[in-house]
């Protein structure tokens, strides 16, 4: 596959989509300060660059990282949907709190659709809370042009029910 490249709006800035080491707290950090997650779901989203960094390709989980200054202040995990054909879902978009609204998140999710259509990619699908919190992360996905196709109730907690939105490709 050929090297993705950032957008002119992001000059200065590297692109990375192999996860190191370091990378693990960087993501940690990124997503506790969001104020978005609890402590296990933290440990999800370093969960995701440990399997990646222990399997490589081999753990299904895919990653694009954004640097400045050789720190990394936003990135996206995503990968194949087991079972489906050309199916994803899109993990995690998170971007540093002193980075947010200079169109980085939007970046990284044009990037990682950009490599799934290389990739035969036919949707992608992205999962978040339907609690009032999220509501800029939901507007954020229907802003990318992603689309409600799904709504459970009470999944994650009493009052606290999971939105599903897809993207055809």
């Amino acid at each position: 596959m050929k090297p993705l490249e950032l957008p002119p709006q992001l000059a200065g800035f590297t692109l990375r989509e192999e996860p190191v080491p370091a990378d693990r707290d960087a993501v940690r950090q990124i997503i506790a300060d969001s104020g978005f997650f609890t402590d296990d779901e933290v440990g999800v989203a370093v969960e995701l660059v440990d399997e990646r960094l222990a399997k490589g390709s081999a753990s299904g989980y895919d990653f694009m990282l954004v640097e400045s200054g050789g720190k990394v202040i936003g990135y996206a995990s995503y990968g194949e949907i087991p079972c489906t054909v050309g199916s994803y879902d899109l993990y995690w978009v998170a971007v540093d709190t002193s980075q947010q609204r200079r169109g980085i998140g939007r970046v990284l999710v044009d990037l990682v659709e950009t490599r799934l259509r290389e990739c035969g990619g036919r949707k992608v699908y992205i999962e978040t809370s339907t609690k009032p919190l999220y509501d800029p992360t939901r507007g954020f996905y229907a802003r990318c042009g992603y689309q409600e196709v799904a709504r459970f109730p009470d999944f994650y907690n009493v009052g606290d029910g999971k939105v599903v939105y897809e993207k055809t490709l």
